[in-house]
């Protein structure tokens, strides 16, 4: 039979004694088996008391201590000592829980007596003094876990750590999603600044194509009449369009250029040999500039739906745009952003005053289109999306877009462009197409060789 000293409060607060030794002597004399500092704990005497084994019980003498010797809060000078008991050398001396164990080993205590006695020792702790409730906890805890076991005070330190891991994980998590979050955000931010620099710096250089044609009979140089009316058949459109070069080179659609392409090449339709189109109005408008500028057909792709126009610039500023490199090309992901006139003259009445509509609203399309133009309405349309596909003679986005929106360019987020738009998936909003600007490029070098071999 041992006996266990757990020292809950004084100098030896925290530390836990086993005693086999019939006689346990206790003091602030060094010749004591149980020491305490006679600076710190000031109510002990150096003589205090005694722990006696005899039989099979533990005996408590005071020693004529100065303040005496209290066991469970009750003065004592002589008493049998039972497992669990609360000894305090000295009222406000120090404080220790009396053991008794058959073997060497950890103090097995239950939790609701560990906690009993720490409530009662924290408050006195705090008696007398401003107490907050972090404070008093705080002692709480440490009392209690004073009064612990060994295997006890291991299991909780590994539950600490268990828990302070977890939330190291749970805030490393929180952290990493929110720096992903951020990392989303800024891509956004980017994507917007750079769309705001693309048609800040570009938009001036994207064209509203006007035309106008007619079928005329070759043989007689008569015009086609419109069935049943006696008038000539006037068709009418309009596209979209970018400068390529300073020279007045503006890169668009075959189907714009020569609008009658796609009736020549269709099954369902038959013209006579003797049957030519002729343009009646070919301009085009770029914003800010009130003047259209003539077009002239340079050259068309027999390849891809791809044209090159020019115009005399007349000494006008024009921003030009600059086209990728092949090296490069586009990338399935990126983000692009697309100009253009689609729904081309109810486009732009839609985002124009209500008063400036009603009076252009009856106005033939010819002269319409130049009172815009005048009133300084002409502005392309910017819409963002992403590329979805990209194929050898076709790229796939989901920037919108409509009819008159065709020819347009299809920039990536570095400002160059990459395509040329030219074409919508009816009925799927999400599936719009463009001409790989490779084939732009082709076309010009092709021109340009052509003219050189001329010379």
């Amino acid at each position: 039979m041992k006996a266990v000293i757990v020292h809950l409060w004084g100098s030896r607060r925290g530390t836990t004694e086993v005693f086999a030794s019939g006689k346990i002597t206790i003091g602030t004399d060094t010749s004591n088996a149980i020491r305490f500092d006679p600076i710190i704990d000031k109510n002990a005497s150096a003589h205090h008391a005694e722990i006696q084994v005899k039989g099979c019980d533990y005996i408590l003498l005071d020693k004529g201590s100065k303040h005496g010797t209290l066991v469970n809060n009750r003065a004592v000078s002589e008493i049998t000592l039972k497992d669990g008991d609360l000894i305090e050398f000295g009222a406000g001396g120090p404080k220790v829980r009396f053991r008794i164990k058959a073997d060497a080993g950890d103090v097995c205590k239950p939790w609701t007596e560990i906690l009993e006695d720490s409530l009662g020792i924290a408050r006195t702790s705090h008696k007398g003094r401003i107490t907050t409730a972090t404070s008093f906890f705080r002692q709480l805890l440490w009392e209690a876990f004073t009064q612990s076991s060994r295997t006890f005070k291991i299991g909780i330190s590994a539950v600490i750590f268990l828990i302070f891991s977890g939330l190291i994980g749970y805030f490393y998590i929180q952290y990493t999603r929110l720096s992903k979050t951020v990392e989303v955000v800024r891509a956004l931010e980017i994507e917007r600044s750079v769309a705001e620099n693309i048609i800040k710096k570009y938009s001036g250089g994207v064209c509203l194509i006007q035309g106008t044609f007619c079928f005329f009979d070759e043989t007689t140089g008569e015009p086609l009449m419109m069935m049943g009316k006696g008038q000539r058949g006037i068709n009418e459109y309009t596209g979209s369009g970018f400068l390529v070069s300073d020279d007045g080179l503006i890169l668009t659609n075959r189907h714009i250029a020569e609008p009658w392409w796609e009736m020549e090449t269709s099954p369902y339709i038959r013209l006579d040999a003797t049957i030519k189109p002729r343009f009646e109005i070919f301009r085009a408008y770029f914003p800010g500039i009130k003047e259209s500028f003539p077009l002239k057909v340079e050259k068309v792709s027999e390849e891809v739906d791809v044209a090159l126009l020019r115009i005399d610039t007349q000494g006008k500023k024009i921003p030009v745009l600059e086209l990728d490199t092949p090296e490069r090309g586009a990338v399935v992901g990126e983000p692009v952003i697309l100009m253009g006139y689609p729904a081309g003259v109810q486009a732009i009445f839609a985002k124009t005053d209500p008063e400036i509509v009603k009076q252009l609203f009856n106005m033939p399309f010819v002269p319409l289109v130049q009172e815009l133009s005048n009133w300084g309405l002409i502005r392309p349309l910017t819409t963002q999306g992403h590329l979805s596909d990209v194929m050898r003679n076709r790229i796939v986005y989901d920037a919108q877009t409509t009819a008159g929106g065709s020819g347009g360019p299809i920039f990536n987020n570095k400002g160059k462009v990459i395509g040329i738009n030219y074409g919508i998936f009816p009925g799927f909003r999400g599936s719009n197409f463009g001409v790989p600007v490779q084939y732009g490029i082709d076309i010009i070098e092709t021109m340009a060789s052509e003219k050189k071999n001329k010379k």
